[in-house]
């Protein structure tokens, strides 16, 4: 089994100092609001530790975020829409994170309800589904 992150830096989040103002978070009302915006609370401590890592290895938030996700089993989809988003990821090869930088960056987590159109499709079936029972039962 392969898991794979969504969403591996939180719409931008993990990249930068809470509260920083993007062109991204001007424009993407539905993470603003619906994806994240229930979560500012509990999202602040995680993104203020990358932060204070981030500072101790001397690089970007998004270098740290990209670098921690080499410590759990994943395959992590990176969406670069400017050249220096492959810097961080390029970087957070090279780093590795101490047993307490992992704890520091796990300990506040806690987890989200499903948002958008992964809460929208929970309970329902799909057309594929009924296609899996079919051939299950042949």
């Amino acid at each position: 089994m392969l898991w794979l992150i969504y969403s591996s830096l939180a719409s931008g989040r993990l990249a930068h100092p809470f509260g920083t103002q993007t062109a991204r978070r001007k424009q993407d009302l539905f993470s603003e609001k619906d994806k994240y915006g229930k979560t500012v609370d509990i999202d602040r401590p995680i993104i203020d530790e990358v932060e204070k890592i981030a500072q101790n290895h001397n690089t970007s938030m998004a270098t740290i975020a990209l670098a921690w996700l080499k410590t759990k089993v994943t395959a992590p989809i990176v969406g670069a829409t400017k050249a220096h988003h492959l810097d961080a990821l390029e970087e957070a090869i090279k780093i590795n994170l101490s047993k307490e930088e992992v704890h520091a960056r796990e300990a506040p987590y806690k987890a989200h309800d499903l948002e958008g159109v992964m809460a929208d499709n929970r309970n329902r079936e799909h057309n594929w589904t009924q296609y899996l029972i079919n051939d299950s039962e042949k």
